[in-house]
C-alpha cells in the first residue's frame, strides 16, 4: 500500500485537533483601511492581524500530494479509475472543510460579537467534527476497499499466470520435438549459434536536426558489421519519435523489421531484429519506471523490454539517472527502484523461475543489456581531468577510469551486481559542445566523464540454446 496522501492527511488532522495553536502557519500583514472597519476594537496603532496563509499552503500541498497520488495510482488502469476519482474528490471535500473551519476561526478571532456567541455555536462545530470525521472515514474506507482489490487480483491473476505459464511451457516443448524451434530451424537461421546484439546508447539533449541516415552510428566499421539484432536507446530524445525510427529503419534497410518500440516520457527504445529471425521471438513485453517524485514527469527512470529467442530470455533496459557530480547516492537509489519495479516478464514465462528474485528483475532473464545516461562522473576536477586527457596514451584510458565513479561503486557492490562491463579504449563521452568534439567550454566547465555506458550479465547455467553473446560497446 502506497502510504503518500496519509503524511498530507497527518499535517490536517493535527491542525484540525490543535487549531487554537496556529502561531507556526500564520504571518502578519497590513490591513487595509476598509478591513479595520471589521474590527472596532483595534486601535489605530495596531494594525497588525493574522490571516491564515499557512492554511492555504497546506491546502495546496494536499491537493498536489492528492492528484499526483491518484494519477500515478489509478490512471494507468482504466478500470480502476472510478475509484481514484472518488479517493480524489473526498481529498478535496475534507480539505475545504477544514480550511473553511481554520479560516474562520482566524478570521473572527479578536471579534466581540464573534466570541459572544462563539460559545453558542459549540453544536454546531460539533456537527462540523463529524463532517470531517465521516469525510476521513469514506478516504480510508476507499483505500481498505481497494487494498483488498488489489491483493485479490493479484492472488487471482498469479493463480492464472501459473496456469498459463504451465501451458506455455507444454506447448513450446511440443513446438521444439515438431522442429519449429528445434536445432535444426536454430542451424539454418543461425549457423554459428550466435546471435550477435548491437547496443547503443545516445543522449539527445532534445536535438531537432536528425542526419538523414546514420550509418555511422549503427555500422561503425563499416556495412560488412551488421548485426542480428539491434537495441537503440535514447535519452533526452529528440520531439519527433516517430520520424527518429524511420531515420534508424532506413539505414538499416529491409533486411531488418522493427521488432518493438517503446517510449517513457523522453526516453526511447527501439529494437530491430534481421527479417528472418523475427518469426521465433515471443511477445515483447514492456514496463517503464519514473524516479522522478512526481509521476507525470518522464525525464528520469527507465523503459524496458524483453523476449525470449529460441528458448533464452532477455531483457533491455534504457535508463537516466540523476544528474550531478555529487549524487552517487542517488543515482543508486535510481537503480534499485528499477530493479525493484519493473514488471517484467508479464505472461511470457520465466525460463527458470528457480533462479528469480521478486525483489530484482534482472534475475529473471537469461540475458540482460542494461544501457543509457547514468550520469556517474570522474572524482577529479575539470583541469586535472584535462590533464590527463592531454597526455592519455592510445586507447589506454586506465588512467581516467580509476578515477570513475561507477567502476568504484561497482567493485563496492552497491549497484549492478553481477554485471560487467566491455573494455572501455574511448574518450570521455560526456560532455561535448553542441555540434563539435570540444568538451564544455561553457560557465559550468564541466568535467568530461563516461555518464553513457553499456552493462550486462548472463544466468550463470546453461539453457537449452543458449549461447555466448557478443557485445558491442557504446561510443
Amino acid at each position: 500500500m502506497n502510504f503518500t496522501p496519509f503524511i498530507a492527511f497527518l499535517i490536517l488532522l493535527e491542525q484540525c485537533f490543535h487549531s487554537s495553536d496556529r502561531s507556526s502557519l500564520t504571518q502578519k500583514v497590513i490591513l487595509t483601511p476598509e478591513e479595520l472597519e471589521l474590527f472596532r476594537n483595534v486601535k489605530d496603532t495596531d494594525i497588525e492581524e493574522i490571516y491564515p496563509l499557512g492554511s492555504v499552503i497546506l491546502m495546496v500541498f494536499t491537493l498536489a500530494v492528492a492528484i499526483n497520488w491518484t494519477v500515478g495510482r489509478y490512471w494507468r488502469h482504466p478500470y480502476r479509475r472510478g475509484m481514484g476519482w472518488a479517493h480524489l474528490i473526498s481529498v478535496m471535500i475534507f480539505t475545504a472543510l477544514l480550511y473553511t473551519r481554520h479560516t474562520s476561526m482566524e478570521f473572527h478571532k479578536g471579534n466581540p460579537e464573534y466570541e459572544e456567541i462563539e460559545n453558542d455555536e459549540d453544536e454546531e462545530n460539533d456537527e462540523n467534527s463529524l463532517v470531517y470525521l465521516f469525510a476521513l472515514l469514506v478516504l480510508i474506507f476507499g483505500l481498505a476497499i481497494d487494498w483488498c482489490f488489489s491483493n485479490t487480483t493479484k492472488k487471482r491473476i498469479s493463480v492464472s499466470h501459473s496456469q498459463t505459464s504451465h501451458k506455455r511451457h507444454l506447448a513450446e516443448r511440443l513446438l521444439v520435438g515438431q522442429g519449429l524451434l528445434g536445432e535444426d530451424e536454430l542451424e539454418r537461421h543461425l549457423p554459428q549459434k550466435n546471435l550477435r546484439i548491437f547496443i547503443a546508447t545516445w543522449n539527445m539533449n532534445g536535438k531537432k536536426d536528425l542526419p538523414e541516415r546514420l550509418d555511422d552510428f549503427l555500422f561503425p566499421s563499416g556495412g560488412e558489421s551488421a548485426q542480428d539484432l539491434y537495441v537503440i536507446g535514447v535519452q533526452e530524445g529528440c520531439p519527433y519519435r516517430q520520424e527518429w525510427e524511420y531515420r534508424l529503419k532506413l539505414t538499416l534497410g529491409d533486411r531488418y523489421v522493427l521488432l518493438h518500440s517503446a517510449a517513457h516520457g523522453v526516453l526511447y527504445l527501439s529494437l530491430f531484429i534481421r527479417r528472418d529471425l523475427a518469426w521465433f521471438c515471443s511477445e515483447v513485453e514492456c514496463s517503464t519506471v519514473t524516479t522522478r517524485f512526481f509521476p507525470m514527469i518522464k525525464t528520469k527512470g527507465a523503459v524496458a523490454a524483453s523476449f525470449t529467442f529460441f528458448g533464452t530470455s532477455f531483457l533491455f533496459i534504457n535508463a537516466h539517472f540523476a544528474a550531478g557530480d555529487s549524487k552517487v547516492k542517488q543515482r543508486i537509489q535510481n537503480y534499485e527502484k528499477i530493479i525493484k519495479n519493473l514488471q517484467l516478464p508479464k505472461n511470457v514465462p520465466d525460463t527458470n523461475p528457480i533462479y528469480s528474485d521478486p525483489d530484482d528483475a534482472t534475475s529473471r532473464f537469461d540475458e540482460v543489456f542494461w544501457f543509457g545516461d547514468f550520469n556517474f562522473r570522474l572524482s577529479k576536477s575539470r583541469s586535472e581531468v584535462d590533464s590527463i586527457l592531454e597526455n592519455l596514451p592510445e586507447n589506454d584510458m586506465r588512467s581516467l577510469l580509476q578515477y570513475d565513479q561507477l567502476s568504484e561503486e561497482v567493485t563496492k557492490g552497491s549497484i549492478f551486481k553481477g554485471f560487467k562491463e566491455g573494455e572501455i579504449h574511448f574518450r570521455p563521452t560526456y560532455r561535448f559542445n553542441i555540434g563539435s568534439d570540444d568538451y564544455d567550454t561553457s560557465k559550468k566547465q564541466r568535467t568530461p566523464s563516461y555518464t553513457d555506458r553499456v552493462m550486462y550479465k548472463s544466468r550463470t547455467f546453461y539453457n537449452g540454446t543458449k549461447k555466448r553473446t557478443n557485445i558491442k560497446d557504446n561510443k
